[in-house]
């Protein structure tokens, strides 16, 4: 859930999860399935705009903040929660948990994610998107950093 808030990604539904049997225990399989996330639906031109405007409303924090998750607080409700809201949902119930998450979150670096980035053929991913990624990791790791410090 962690790394859903922090790459904004809006596709972990029901489908999206799953278990592993392991000798009759039962383990959370590795994620998969990012391919929401990151601004990837964006057009480089729509991209640099929202990194060059002055307006908050269009601005990349804005669209990191609006980021869904498929995921609903309680039966009957009509909106999804946010990706960084399911975060704090699942913080708040584990937090100790949520604490050594935080914890490793703060120990990465834009210039870790750029490496990661930059490994991406030029075919596959454009410099524009890559500055967008940036961005939506940083406002979405200050975020969470920030919440971490009022976790109980």
């Amino acid at each position: 859930m962690l790394l859903d808030a922090w790459i904004g990604n809006s596709d972990r539904h029901h489908e999206n999860w799953a278990f592993i049997d392991l000798e009759g225990n039962s383990y959370l399989a590795p994620t998969y399935d990012h391919a929401s996330s990151l601004g990837r639906n964006e057009s480089d031109e729509q991209r640099e705009k929202r990194l060059k405007t002055r307006d908050r409303s269009f601005s990349v924090e804005a669209y990191a903040n609006k980021c869904k998750s498929c995921l609903y607080a309680k039966v009957g409700d009509k909106q999804p929660l946010k990706t960084f809201d399911a975060f704090c949902e699942a913080a708040n119930l584990y937090p100790k948990a949520a604490k050594i998450w935080l914890r490793s979150l703060a120990t990465i670096s834009a210039n870790n994610t750029l490496d990661l980035f930059e490994r991406i053929p030029g075919d596959r991913i454009s410099s524009m998107a890559i500055q967008f990624a940036q961005e939506i990791l940083k406002v979405n790791q200050s975020r969470l950093l920030e919440f971490g410090k009022n976790l109980l």
